[in-house]
C-alpha cells in the first residue's frame, strides 16, 4: 500500500468551511432568474449588452448575437458542479484518509484538478461581455462598480454574485495552499533523507582512510626491521664468531 500522510485538522476545517459555502452560494446563482436581473440591471444602466433588445432580432427575423459567457447558463451551471465536485472529494478523501487509505500522489492530484477547475471558473467568472459595440464591458458591472450603483431590487443578487466570486477565488488559493505545503513536505522529508545517509558514508571513509594508513605503516615498520637487520650483520667480521644473545654475564 502506498504511504499515507495525515492532513492537519484546521485545513479539514477550513475545507469544509470553503466548500459548503460555495456550494450553497453557486445554488443560490444558478435560477435562471438570478442572471437575468444582474444582466437587465446593467443593460439598463448602460453598463452592458441589454437583454431586452433581443427581442427586436426575433421580430425582425435576425440572428440575435450568441448570450455572452457570463450571462449564459453553462457558466452557472459549470460553476455549481465544481462546487459539488470539490465537497465530494472532500468527503471522499476523508473518509479514505481515516481508513489510511489515501496515497499522497492521489491527494495531490486531487488538489491540482481542482486548482485547475476553480481556475477556469474565476476566469469565465470575469469574463467580458462585447456583444453590444454601443456598451462593452470588460467585467462584470458587480464586480467593477459595486452592489451601490445596483437598483434597489436588485442588491441582494448583486450581493451574492460577489461573495461567490470570492469564495471562488479563495477556494482556488485553497488547494494551490494545499499543493505549495505538499512540495515543501516532500523537499524537506528528502533533506532529511540525504542527511541521513552522510554519517554511514562518513564512517565507510574513515574506516577505508584508516585501512589504508595501517597498511602503510606497517609496511614502513616491515621495511625498517628488515634494515637493521642488515646493517647489524654488516657490522664487523668479528660479531660472527659472537652471536647475539639477549643473555646477559
Amino acid at each position: 500500500m502506498a504511504p499515507t500522510h495525515k492532513t492537519p485538522f484546521a485545513l479539514i476545517l477550513a475545507e469544509l468551511a470553503i466548500s459548503t459555502t460555495t456550494v450553497t452560494l453557486l445554488s443560490l446563482m444558478y435560477p435562471l432568474e438570478f442572471r437575468s436581473r444582474l444582466w437587465e440591471n446593467g443593460g439598463e444602466q448602460g453598463w452592458n449588452s441589454n437583454p431586452n433588445k433581443r427581442i427586436y432580432y426575433y421580430a425582425n427575423h435576425q440572428e440575435p448575437p450568441e448570450v455572452p459567457l457570463i450571462w449564459s447558463q453553462r457558466l452557472y451551471t459549470s460553476n455549481l458542479a465544481i462546487a459539488i465536485l470539490g465537497l465530494v472529494v472532500f468527503f471522499a478523501r476523508t473518509a479514505m484518509s481515516h481508513l489510511r487509505y489515501l496515497p499522497r500522489y492521489v491527494n495531490n492530484i486531487y488538489d491540482a484538478i481542482l486548482l485547475a477547475l476553480w481556475a477556469v471558473s474565476i476566469a469565465g467568472q470575469t469574463s467580458s461581455d462585447f456583444t453590444d459595440p454601443e456598451h462593452p464591458s470588460p467585467h462584470p458591472w458587480y464586480l467593477t462598480r459595486g452592489c451601490s450603483a445596483a437598483w434597489d431590487r436588485t442588491q441582494g443578487y448583486c450581493q451574492i454574485a460577489q461573495a461567490s466570486f470570492a469564495m471562488s477565488v479563495v477556494a482556488a488559493i485553497l488547494y494551490g495552499a494545499r499543493l505549495i505545503r505538499e512540495a515543501m513536505l516532500i523537499a524537506y522529508e528528502k533533506g532529511q533523507r540525504h542527511q541521513s545517509r552522510w554519517p554511514a558514508q562518513d564512517v565507510q571513509e574513515v574506516e577505508s582512510m584508516a585501512g589504508v594508513y595501517m597498511d602503510e605503516e606497517g609496511e614502513s615498520e616491515a621495511e625498517s626491521t628488515t634494515k637493521e637487520d642488515w646493517q647489524s650483520m654488516a657490522l664487523s667480521p668479528v660479531l660472527a664468531f659472537f652471536p647475539s644473545s639477549d643473555n646477559r654475564w
